[in-house]
């Protein structure tokens, strides 16, 4: 009974390491390389910036009447404000505040708009590559997947990047979609 109980701890020992070390891989991958490469990426980048000239034409136009009324409301306030009694330059410098403050949260409507359709166009292809990349760590029981684009890996040896396959992954998985 000993003896078992000895030999099963010894082959823990000697195990537990090996699977540690097995699930302790480290990998890395140039998360820029894939942005520049990945299929889908470079239609939806493409789409996005189509949709953002028209969001910032549909901007401009929009914000265009806001900005010519402070624009008009602040150049009379200088032509008038030597002229005015203390109370009504108050009162004119509180409405051009309350007309500034319209027109920047105006200008931070149609900023949020157009990161929520950037968001929408560029999440898809971005949600497929963390997919490979996920199922790459799963796979091959990567502990942590580095990325070298964020600057955190100041040298790693080539045979850790797994950036080639994650493109091959995606690759496959278009000309399957297609």
């Amino acid at each position: 009974m000993v003896r078992t109980t000895l030999a099963v701890m010894a082959l823990v020992l000697v195990a537990a390491p090996l699977a540690a070390q097995q699930r302790g891989s480290i990998v890395f991958l140039d998360s820029e390389r894939l942005r520049r490469e990945a299929p889908g990426l470079q239609a939806a980048r493409e789409r996005m910036q189509q949709e953002m000239q028209s969001l910032e034409a549909q901007a401009d136009s929009a914000l265009a009447p806001l900005q010519a009324e402070f624009q008009a409301m602040a150049q009379a306030f200088q032509q008038q404000q030597g002229t005015m009694a203390a109370d009504r330059r108050q009162q004119e410098q509180q409405a051009l505040a309350q007309k500034q403050q319209e027109l920047q949260q105006a200008g931070a409507q149609w900023e949020q708009r157009a990161a929520a359709k950037q968001n929408e166009i560029l999440a898809p292809a971005l949600e497929r590559i963390n997919t490979v990349i996920d199922a790459l760590r799963n796979e091959n029981g990567y502990a942590f997947v580095l990325d070298v684009a964020a600057g955190g890996v100041v040298a790693a040896d080539p045979a850790l990047d797994i950036t080639e396959e994650v493109l091959r992954r995606l690759n496959g998985a278009a000309s399957q979609d297609s």
